[in-house]
């Protein structure tokens, strides 16, 4: 991360409740192929599931990317006034990284989902 001599950048204490819809989706998200695998059995299942996994870690890093938009908008009215720069707080990054794996796994469960689990 640059920095500008001028500035400095202050990480904010957020509450890890403010982060329940993200983590909620996450947790559906990872959820969703393991009840696909122990219900169906079936790789068509668990394919589908891996989309579904893909649709929810989006949700999340949507909810995530708004906050970040009026976290910017605060921070250019602060670096205006020469206050200190609001860095991510660490439950943003891990939410940020959680639905990075969701999605990369999710998409990897929606196209090789069939080959993995073939009429089980």
């Amino acid at each position: 991360m640059m920095t500008s001599p001028e500035h400095e950048f202050f990480r904010p204490q957020v509450d890890w409740k403010l982060y329940i819809p993200e983590w909620a989706l996450l947790v559906s998200a990872y959820v969703t192929p393991f009840i696909a695998f122990f219900v169906w059995h079936h790789g068509i299942a668990l394919q589908r599931s891996g989309g579904v996994m893909v649709f929810f870690a989006v949700a999340a890093e949507f909810i995530t990317i708004n906050r970040a938009n009026k976290k910017h908008m605060l921070n250019a009215s602060r670096a205006a006034r020469h206050e200190p720069i609001w860095d991510f707080s660490t439950p943003g990054k891990i939410v940020g990284w959680l639905a990075l794996g969701a999605a990369l796994v999710g998409t990897i469960l929606w196209v090789f989902g069939d080959l993995m689990l073939p009429n089980a």
